[in-house]
């Protein structure tokens, strides 16, 4: 079976809620299983709907975070923010300027694997986020490949927990906070063209309410907030700018989109002052990005990532 069938296998099986939920159409904060799924659409009067938008539905996994004291999460286990635990021979992660980057969180595989229904993310070991302290890379230029960085060790044995650098500021020091994982559905948004021309103008609130989701994830479809990032990504590590028209109207680019549709999206962090102290840009979200194919080879050096904001 291959990757991408892999990614979508499990629509076709029954799969049980991980938990019961009341469904209210304020607060869908997560839609665990196509039941569910079906009550929101009916809750949010867009049942007619269901039916044509159920084929694009996503696996993804929730996050959810709790403030905690650093000494309280154990060694290699998976957080968000605090200091990271890296292994022997590894050494924070630095721009080329020999500027640290900020310890964004690491995901312990194990951990994180017994809920990805997708079977891609590797089995074992730790991977490990970092991101511009000055947030300085918003992911449209190719010569910001230093200012973000994924590492990933196959163990974690070993593994020791890092000092802040002297060098780092303040403002790129974030809280610890413990995380606690959840399979969901993830939904296009009503930005999504197909999406788009499916609904009725009066339904276009209710919809975008329905498929907001969470701030924090791993896969699914990405909470955007200036629109889609794939054929970004896609451009972007193939060269080409992207802060401007010029490289989405480069001779290249027309065949290079076709690429894009390979982008996963591995790991989305949002603003929560008050739990992380992450604020990116305007209470933006931070997305960390991988093709399919370096997923499978576990070429996490090959990620891309981009910052949205309002």
């Amino acid at each position: 079976m291959g990757i991408l069938q892999k990614l979508f296998a499990f629509f076709n099986s029954d799969t049980k809620a991980i938990n019961e939920q009341r469904i209210n159409p304020a607060t869908p904060d997560r839609i665990a299983t196509f039941d569910d799924a079906e009550k929101y659409f009916k809750a949010f009067g867009l049942f007619q709907y269901f039916e044509s938008i159920k084929p694009s539905v996503r696996p993804k996994i929730d996050i959810e975070l709790t403030p905690i004291e650093e000494k309280d999460i154990a060694i290699g286990s998976s957080k968000v923010g605090g200091r990271p635990d890296l292994s022997p021979g590894i050494n924070w992660p630095k721009t080329n300027e020999e500027i640290p980057l900020s310890f964004i969180a690491q995901l312990n595989c194990e951990e994180i694997s017994k809920f990805d229904d997708s079977g891609l993310l590797p089995k074992s070991g730790q991977l490990s986020f970092f991101y511009s302290a000055d947030q300085d890379a918003w992911g449209f230029d190719p010569k910001d490949r230093d200012k973000f960085c994924v590492l990933y060790n196959n163990s974690v044995s070993g593994f020791r927990r890092e000092n802040f650098p002297a060098e780092l500021p303040e403002e790129g020091i974030y809280i610890a906070n413990s995380v606690a994982f959840s399979n969901a559905l993830s939904f296009p948004d009503g930005g999504n063209e197909a999406v788009a021309e499916l609904l009725a103008d009066k339904d276009s609130d209710s919809y975008y309410d329905l498929a907001a989701g969470g701030e924090n994830q791993v896969f699914g479809y990405a909470g955007q907030i200036q629109g889609e990032m794939e054929p970004e990504c896609q451009l972007v590590t193939n060269g080409l700018y992207c802060g401007d028209s010029t490289g989405y109207t480069d001779p290249r680019a027309g065949k290079l989109k076709e690429g894009a549709k390979d982008w996963l999206l591995l790991l989305q962090i949002g603003s929560e002052d008050e739990k992380t102290a992450m604020m990116w840009g305007d209470s933006g979200r931070l997305y960390f990005w991988i093709r399919k194919q370096d997923l499978a080879a576990e070429r996490f050096d090959k990620s891309w990532c981009i910052l949205q904001c309002c």
